[in-house]
């Protein structure tokens, strides 16, 4: 019967106060090695870094770390070709490069004829997991975590609850206007938010309006591209999709309960 060996990799805001948090496994044989950890989702290059929100508990801007190190350790798995001592002596070593991770000594894993991967899929489901998600977000937190996932957040260009004055050409007022995120640079991209579920139709009209009348402003006045006003919202009920159409005369319209939904924002931003 084959095996491999395994290390659970962990992470502590605070080592001098707190214990670790298991947050990946590193397993390997002699020949092959494979990592996992929390964010990384099957069949998608990037992690969902938002996934370690509720591990850092202080906010986002850290999260950008965790992809980081997610990348070293997928290399490592790369450059060592499995090899024992080559992982040990790195992973030994860990600690004192961050002192936020560290290996645990591990363990052996028994394989009954399955796939290395597939081992590697049950060590990381009954030693690690993901984070139990706890309260549902709200829209806008759910949007940032997409836009987190899409990478948007991390760029230097990147605002959010922007107020923009466009100056007058002559005969013309200014223009100013206010966007929930707004990219920066030669290719701007500015975004809307709208929230359909449990909004009183009141308080939509407006919001649709505002978004309508600020962005088409934008775009006349050479601000933005129509290809680059982005409407984030979430799926209005049968009633109310006649806004999506008014919307879509001026914007992407982009529904975030979407699987695509972050591929598409990636695409516009780049």
């Amino acid at each position: 019967m084959s095996g491999m060996e395994y290390r659970l990799i962990q992470f502590s805001r605070n080592p001098m106060r707190e214990e670790g948090r298991n947050i990946g496994v590193l397993a390997f044989d002699g020949s092959w090695a494979g990592f996992k950890s929390v964010g990384m989702v099957d069949g998608l290059d990037r992690p969902d870094l938002s996934r370690f929100s509720s591990i850092l508990k202080d906010g986002y801007e850290n999260l950008w770390v965790f992809g980081e190190w997610i990348e070293w350790f997928k290399a490592l798995c790369v450059e060592s070709d499995g090899n024992h001592h080559i992982i040990h002596e790195e992973l030994d070593a860990l600690e004192s490069i961050s002192p936020h991770f560290r290996a645990t000594k591990g363990g052996y894993y028994e394989m009954d004829g399955e796939r290395q991967e597939t081992a590697l899929e049950d060590l990381f489901s009954e030693l690690v997991g993901q984070p139990s998600g706890g309260p549902k977000p709200s829209l806008r937190e759910t949007i940032y975590q997409i836009m987190i996932r899409a990478e948007v957040t991390y760029r230097p260009e990147f605002e959010e609850d922007v107020e923009i004055t466009i100056q007058s050409d002559e005969g013309q007022s200014s223009l100013v206007f206010t966007l929930d995120y707004f990219l920066g640079a030669e290719k701007r991209v500015g975004f809307k938010i709208i929230h359909f579920k449990n909004a009183r139709t009141a308080t939509l009209d407006a919001k649709v309006n505002d978004a309508i009348y600020t962005l088409s402003e934008a775009q006349k006045r050479g601000f933005l591209d129509k290809k680059r006003c982005v409407v984030l919202c979430d799926t209005p009920s049968a009633k109310r999709a006649a806004y999506i159409d008014r919307l879509q005369s001026v914007a992407t319209v982009i529904d975030i309960s979407k699987h695509r939904a972050y591929w598409d924002i990636t695409t516009i931003c780049t």
